[in-house]
């Protein structure tokens, strides 16, 4: 017995593939084509909450890591492209964003691989600010700062499931948009 594969089945295929393109801001260029665009900060969970709108409800998510020393792409920036209403900043507390980078750069072997060669070279300033606690005030600052100005939804996913922020999204969308609307 073969069953019929709906249109909603195509569309979140289509879905998950233009999100898979437009994962960590490797295409600027489909930015305007993105029914939700998610920014913020290293390690604050864009993936994982972009793949799961996609696969779940059928929309085109893009997201953009925020990175200090690093412009975003100048298509964030096109109102005449992007609504501010479809883009959601996520934040997390620091001392949460702290234990995971540090946990990242152990599990990469990074901070071993610092010591070592700090040890070579007596001068070497060569440690990662990477989960730095001053830089992670700046990292996030900046992102407030950038969301604020830009008029994007702020959204801390401190201890927070990524269903729970999906679906806060979601409640956001069917607020802001008619139905016939949400899918751009």
């Amino acid at each position: 017995r073969r069953v019929a594969l709906s249109d909603s089945y195509f569309r979140r295929i289509e879905a998950v593939e233009f999100t898979l393109k437009a994962d960590d801001g490797q295409s600027p260029w489909l930015l305007k084509d993105a029914e939700i665009i998610i920014v913020g900060v290293s390690r604050t969970g864009k993936t994982p909450l972009s793949v799961l709108l996609s696969q779940t409800q059928g929309l085109k998510v893009a997201n953009i890591p925020l990175v200090l020393e690093c412009p975003p792409p100048k298509e964030l920036f096109d109102v005449s492209k992007i609504d501010p209403r479809r883009v959601f900043c996520l934040s997390i507390a620091p001392t949460v964003l702290r234990q995971i980078r540090s946990s990242r750069l152990e599990r990469r072997n990074v901070r071993a691989l610092e010591d070592k060669y700090s040890l070579i070279e007596e001068s070497s300033k060569a440690k990662s600010n990477y989960a730095d606690r001053n830089y992670i005030m700046k990292d996030l600052k900046h992102v407030r700062d950038l969301s604020m100005e830009h008029g994007w939804t702020q959204i801390d996913v401190t201890g927070r499931a990524v269903e729970e922020t999906a679906s806060y999204i979601c409640e956001l969308l069917n607020e802001r948009f008619e139905k016939h609307d949400l899918h751009v």
